[in-house]
């Protein structure tokens, strides 16, 4: 019984000293912690005013392949997703119905020079006989107007024999450029429009040239100041984990528009994808810095007050006396502002306003 009531008094005893020790730590540490959320020191350090954006990956270079002329595929001689280059031929298309059209021109065409020959050995008959007086006017006028139109003619059919052969080579379909095929969606078989003056034709496929990519991101107009071609950037992308590529400001479009109430500006910037496969379409997030002080004085952001122009902060000296200093700032980022002038690295600043005449 006795060792019951002794093991009771030692556990009531121990609670009770956790409690005064507590209670002790409690008090004697507010201080020390209340200096701790009131106040920071100067320090050196770099700062970066840094804008950064999301956006979708775009081919710098986009072709839409399209036919002509119309005709019937043959032959579809890619895969999408495959690399091609400049000149390659990528569909064959039906050449039959051209190449009776090239014979019968042809034929026409014989048939108009002997017309021409003809009406031109009768005008040189003429002309003969005009010289010697012994022609009536008229026929040789006439003589000479039949020559001229054979002429023209031969001309106007020369042209259709020409504009044939090339319709025949156009049945070959090269790429446009380097680059990676998709969008492929005819097939074999298939007939197609031919591009014209009224209508863009069937579109075959398109070629992406990957070499050079690009990503998209609105700028708010209160930063686009900020952002010019030597900014530096860098690309990051979420389907690739860790990867970054640096990238280039390569164009700043030149009007605002509005995006949920905001007025911001389409900044497009480029970058090479090195040695990963980039794939136009996936997201990636950009990192601008518009403007960087490396090694400079700089005091949390929540240290320096403003009163009209002026910035100052409250220097807390080792009396806890705080003194009004009025300083120059420089750029900032979330958390840090750069002090240009009125502070040194070490100094203690207030985070806390000081009360009048404080």
């Amino acid at each position: 019984m006795k060792g019951k009531l002794l093991a009771f008094f030692l556990a009531v005893l121990f609670v009770f000293g956790a409690y005064v020790t507590f209670q002790r730590v409690k008090e004697e540490g507010a201080p020390a912690e209340a200096v701790a959320r009131t106040s920071v020191q100067a320090s050196v350090r770099t700062i970066e005013d840094v804008i950064e954006a999301s956006g979708f990956v775009y081919p710098r270079y986009s072709t839409d392949v399209r036919s002509e002329v119309s005709a019937r595929i043959v032959s579809i001689l890619v895969e999408p997703g495959e690399t091609v280059e400049r000149g390659q031929v990528l569909v064959e298309l039906d050449r039959a119905a051209l190449e009776q059209e090239l014979i019968e021109a042809q034929r026409t065409l014989n048939a108009e020079e002997l017309r021409f020959e003809r009406a031109l050995r009768n005008f040189e008959r003429l002309e003969r006989l005009n010289r010697r007086g012994i022609v009536e006017q008229q026929e040789y006028y006439d003589a000479e107007i039949e020559q001229k139109l054979a002429g023209i003619q031969v001309e106007v059919q020369q042209a259709r024999v020409e504009r044939v052969k090339e319709d025949l080579n156009r049945t070959t379909i090269r790429a446009p450029q380097s680059g990676v095929v998709a969008d492929l969606d005819v097939n074999e078989g298939q007939v197609i429009v031919g591009a014209g003056a009224v209508n863009e034709g069937t579109r075959l496929m398109t070629v992406h040239d990957l070499s050079e990519l690009y990503v998209r991101m609105e700028v708010n107009e209160l930063d686009i100041e900020k952002i010019g071609p030597d900014s530096p950037t860098e690309v990051t992308f979420d389907a690739l984990g860790l990867f970054s590529v640096p990238g280039n400001v390569s164009r700043i479009h030149p009007f605002a528009y509005n995006q949920d109430n905001i007025r911001v500006f389409r900044v497009d910037i480029t970058f090479e994808p090195e040695e990963r496969v980039i794939r136009p379409g996936i997201s990636a997030n950009v990192r601008v810095v518009a403007r960087r002080a490396e090694e400079v004085v700089a005091v949390s952001l929540s240290a320096v007050f403003a009163e009209g122009d002026e910035r100052y902060v409250f220097v807390q000296g080792d009396d806890g006396e705080r003194e009004r200093r009025a300083v120059e700032v420089g750029i900032n980022d979330s958390s840090w502002v750069e002090i240009v002038s009125g502070l040194r690295a070490g100094e203690t600043v207030s985070l806390v306003r000081a009360p009048a005449g404080g």
